[in-house]
């Protein structure tokens, strides 16, 4: 009933955003476009059903870049592959086994297509596979992205902490937890709560922000797959704002920053002027001296302390503030990159996805709610969709999402909310 109801709020709201489309292909008909200079540069994306995967792409086809963006059959109908940003989309193989396919099909992409720029825009699932296959690509392709070692160690909740405090950055109590057994025993510290999360990142799971102890944590505990072979970490619980920040870095520098507001369930982003967040940031990447792209989620104690929570070594969703700001791209060359670092323009505007703010209105608690919301979308800029480039974001909502809801509907597989901004539904044990 889910599935059909959604689709039917799709079907019907498919015909505005059609013709939104057609007026915008009009106006540019009209208008004429103008092409940018060719760079001779091939840049290669993955993860086209995401967002910031077409931002990237946007980015660098204004920079005169020729763009290819790889992505998986079950998202063939993702609004990036409609983009006129993008001049091929390649279907490539599902991460499976030891992901030598994936691997393979990437690399066969840069040898044949000439590739000199690989910058994957990975799930949390492909981000390691992109480090594996990293020293596998042709001398004259650069990948932008951490080496494998790297990659596992920023992406593992509880390395990432003692890491922070090996660089003398601030960071919470953190504990690996692989026995339910041990957890049901330990003694916890007077006036503090702390946060389960698995080690390995789950869709589901970390949105379960429960504190413990809370009254029946015992069994919740019970029911839980920890086990030595499925790690999970628990964390002192933090209270304060939420923060999540984006970083390009190249050899420790910061060539690339967006701070913003966040939430378990973030999809607004606006740039925030924290130097506390951005100090800490600029610490932990020079004392990493690595090139690749880091996001950070942070909480700041009402003291201003900045305490770090997780990382994760890829690509995040604040980088849509960057949709004004096409030199930027710039900031992945290794080979024209400066002391510069790019922030968000100061006229840009908060990025959101229309369907997630209407969903929102339609469930809202009273108006003075709703008329926040609606003050939210006129005042901001829908992250997908652009009068220059129409056409994904009527392809990302109105057939990638219902591809999918009928594709789970086939297979009998339930799904607990669909995420317009990755452009994907959220399963039970998906990427």
């Amino acid at each position: 009933m889910k599935s059909l109801a959604v689709l039917l709020g799709l079907g019907i709201s498919a015909v505005p955003a059609l013709l939104m489309s057609i007026l915008a292909s009009i106006r540019l008909w009209i208008l004429g476009q103008t092409t940018p200079q060719s760079s001779g540069r091939t840049v290669l994306l993955t993860g086209g059903k995401m967002t910031k995967c077409l931002q990237l792409a946007r980015l660098f086809h204004a920079m005169g870049d020729r763009v290819i963006v790889a992505e998986t059959e079950t998202y063939k109908w993702c609004g990036t592959r409609f983009s006129k940003a993008v001049d091929q989309f390649l279907i490539i193989p599902t991460i499976q086994g030891d992901g030598r396919a994936y691997c393979r099909a990437l690399v066969e992409i840069a040898e044949r297509e000439k590739v000199d720029l690989f910058v994957p825009v990975a799930s949390p699932k492909a981000a390691l596979y992109d480090a594996i296959a990293k020293p596998m690509f042709p001398a004259h392709t650069e990948v932008f992205h951490f080496d494998e070692a790297v990659v596992k160690q920023l992406d593992d909740k509880h390395q990432f902490i003692q890491l922070s405090k090996e660089f003398g950055l601030s960071a919470p109590e953190s504990y690996l937890i692989d026995s339910k057994e041990d957890l049901l025993k330990m003694k916890f510290t007077a006036g503090k709560k702390y946060i389960l999360k698995k080690v390995e990142y789950d869709p589901v799971y970390r949105l379960d922000l429960r504190t413990i102890p809370h009254e029946g944590w015992q069994e919740r505990v019970r029911a839980l797959p920890i086990s030595p072979s499925d790690t999970w970490v628990m964390q002192e619980f933090i209270e304060g704002q939420e923060i999540c920040t984006h970083t390009t870095t190249q050899n420790g520098a910061v060539n690339l920053y967006v701070c913003s507001d966040s939430s378990p369930f973030q999809v607004n982003y606006a740039m925030l002027d924290l130097p506390n967040v951005s100090t800490w940031v600029e610490t932990f990447t020079k004392k990493l001296n690595a090139t690749g792209q880091i996001s950070f989620d942070f909480i700041i104690r009402t003291d201003g302390e900045v305490i770090p929570i997780e990382c994760n070594p890829r690509t995040h969703s604040a980088i849509t503030v960057f949709y004004d700001q096409p030199l930027a791209a710039q900031a992945y060359y290794t080979s024209v990159a400066s002391d510069k670092t790019y922030l968000p323009s100061a006229k840009s505007k908060p990025t959101y996805w229309l369907y997630h703010e209407l969903y929102r209105i339609l469930t809202s608690n009273g108006l003075q709610q709703a008329q926040f919301l609606w003050r939210r979308i006129w005042t901001g800029k829908e992250a997908v969709f652009s009068w220059a480039d129409p056409w994904p974001f009527w392809f990302n909502n109105h057939i990638n999402i219902p591809y999918q809801i009928l594709q789970k509907m086939k297979a009998g597989v339930a799904w607990t909310r669909i995420d317009f901004n990755i452009g994907k539904l959220i399963v039970q044990g998906g990427d």
